[in-house]
């Protein structure tokens, strides 16, 4: 849940508070510069941890101050030993995997921004909440989830799988895959699977119907045509 204190945090270079930001958070990897999460979960949800290895940092900067209705208060670039301050060992299958060329050629050099935005006095709550905070990395998806939530055993309480990069978009992987590394990591996070899928794309609305990983199985909500919420089936492990 997004604290007033943060601004504050911030704003004086007190330490991250990094596992507030991660708890009942919104985890959206392959995001690129989509603001669809924060526009229809804000009200739900008010920390967004966005990840995308192929949008560089000046492409980022130049896009926080556009989400309507939200003055960005604080913006702080992070270090990576403010996102694992006790270093990190990648899992077997990062160690394993090499990159094909045609995406490594897409790979931008990682960076880290914590922003921090407050509602503008012209909108009511209608609009969505008095503020969010907004984690955006230049990373893999699946290394800075196992590196943020696995490893802290915590869980973000939506994964959005969003037209993800497949084949021709530069993902090293299938994000969709329910064999593939990021299904499992989540999926088998000791802490829990998140209790919402934010499933969509830019194609036919058909396409999206039903999510792609079967522990999500309860349609909840048409946010439009091509974007739709998907609740995981209650289990006594998760």
């Amino acid at each position: 849940m997004f604290r007033d204190e943060w601004f504050r945090v911030a704003q004086q270079g007190f330490p991250v508070p990094l596992s507030e930001i991660l708890t009942n958070s919104v985890y959206y990897p392959a995001c690129g510069d989509d603001g669809d999460p924060v526009k229809y979960l804000g009200k739900q949800f008010q920390s967004f941890v966005y990840v995308d290895y192929g949008v560089g940092r000046d492409a980022v900067v130049q896009k926080l101050t556009q989400f309507t209705g939200y003055e960005l208060e604080v913006s702080r670039e992070l270090q990576r030993s403010d996102l694992v301050p006790n270093g990190w060992n990648p899992p077997p299958f990062a160690r394993m995997h090499r990159i094909p060329d045609v995406v490594a050629q897409r790979i931008r050099e990682p960076f880290a921004i914590w922003a921090l935005y407050r509602r503008q006095p012209n909108y009511d709550d209608d609009h969505g909440p008095t503020g969010f905070s907004l984690l955006y990395i230049g990373g893999d998806g699946v290394a800075t989830y196992h590196a943020l939530f696995y490893t802290r055993q915590i869980t973000s309480a939506v994964i959005c799988l969003i037209q993800p990069g497949t084949g021709w978009g530069g993902n090293w992987t299938d994000f969709e895959a329910h064999d593939g590394p990021l299904a499992k990591l989540v999926l088998e996070n000791p802490a829990g699977r998140p209790r919402l899928l934010l499933y969509g794309g830019w194609g036919d609305g058909d396409l999206y119907r039903t999510a792609p990983w079967p522990e999500y199985a309860t349609q909840i909500a048409v946010l439009h045509g091509r974007l739709r919420l998907f609740s995981r089936d209650v289990d006594a492990a998760q």
